[in-house]
């Protein structure tokens, strides 16, 4: 190796804190390899049995099954390869240049001569190892966080916080399913602003969407921890009432919707209010969350031909 190859190689991680002419020689047998933007130095699926050193440019890891998803570089004075060396195995992550890079290969066989000849070179191999878990760790971590708010991104409604349609899709029918196990009384409530267009075409949309998060705000701080709310649709609302006998679910309809039409909604110099009207269907043994469904909003429409502001039970 030349001069400068010999301290880049010497400046490597693998040779922190020791003599490196110690364990120089064991190098001859190692060869330089120049790798161009985007090949590929390590692949799931091919054995690898050397250690490479990185003495310039950059790579880039990829985990495996995501690799769009660019977990972390790798640049001058560090080394990779170095966990399927010691398990055995295919490397668990895509390793490609970034750039124009220059890696000293190792030899497997080198690698452990190195770590039998100093105990120096074992313990960098470990903290190097431990490390790059580390850094797996944070990965994971991080992209089950990420994955978690898409998630729930995709199943609360933006505008009033409360669960979405996709999410009554899912969670609805589920609940029912438990309901119906344990022989348990139910109802389901669907919810419309009276005359919303009007409120849009007065005010502004962005002033109804103001009438929007104050209704979701209002039943939010009403209903009960158990009672599941969604905003299915522009201004219509459901709300499932688990363990709920169909009176008490009117009860609870009447208190809401007096809460909503005592409400003032301000904005600025602008003060008004909205009344709601509710439709309740009761659940019982027999039907598909579906039918339930079509009952109360059957009920919500009679509510609007007798003249809104009200609560109607499915008959």
């Amino acid at each position: 190796m030349n001069a400068q190859d010999r301290v880049l190689i010497e400046q490597n991680t693998l040779f922190e804190g020791m003599d490196f002419s110690n364990v120089e020689y064991m190098l001859e047998r190692c060869t330089l390899r120049e790798l161009e933007a985007g090949e590929k130095l390590l692949e799931p699926e091919v054995e690898n049995r050397h250690l490479y050193m990185i003495l310039s440019g950059e790579l880039r890891v990829h985990l495996v099954g995501q690799s769009t998803l660019e977990h972390v570089s790798i640049t001058a004075g560090e080394c990779t390869g170095e966990i399927s060396l010691v398990d055995g195995k295919n490397p668990s992550a895509l390793v490609v240049a970034v750039k124009p890079t220059c890696v000293l290969v190792v030899p497997h066989d080198t690698v452990w001569s190195m770590v039998d000849q100093s105990h120096d070179v074992a313990r960098n191999l470990l903290a190097i190892i431990a490390g790059r878990m580390r850094n797996d760790n944070s990965a994971l971590i991080s992209s089950h966080n990420k994955r978690a708010q898409y998630e729930h991104q995709a199943t609360v409604d933006a505008l009033t916080g409360v669960h979405n349609r996709r999410w009554m899709s899912e969670a609805f029918p589920r609940v029912l399913h438990r309901c119906n196990c344990d022989s348990s009384h139910s109802a389901i409530l669907v919810i419309d602003i009276d005359l919303f267009k009007r409120v849009n075409d007065t005010y502004g949309h962005l002033v109804g969407d103001l009438a929007l998060k104050a209704l979701a705000k209002i039943m939010q701080a009403n209903l009960r921890p158990h009672d599941l709310l969604v905003r299915y649709g522009g201004e219509e609302f459901a709300i499932l009432m688990p363990d709920t006998e169909i009176d008490q679910a009117r009860s609870i309809a009447e208190g809401l919707r007096a809460m909503v039409e005592a409400n003032e909604i301000r904005n600025g110099e602008v003060v008004f209010k909205i009344t709601i009207s509710v439709g309740i269907a009761p659940i019982t043994q027999e039907g598909s969350f579906e039918k339930f469904f079509e009952l109360a909003d059957r009920a919500l429409y009679r509510a609007k031909k007798s003249g809104r502001n009200r609560v109607e039970v499915s008959v």
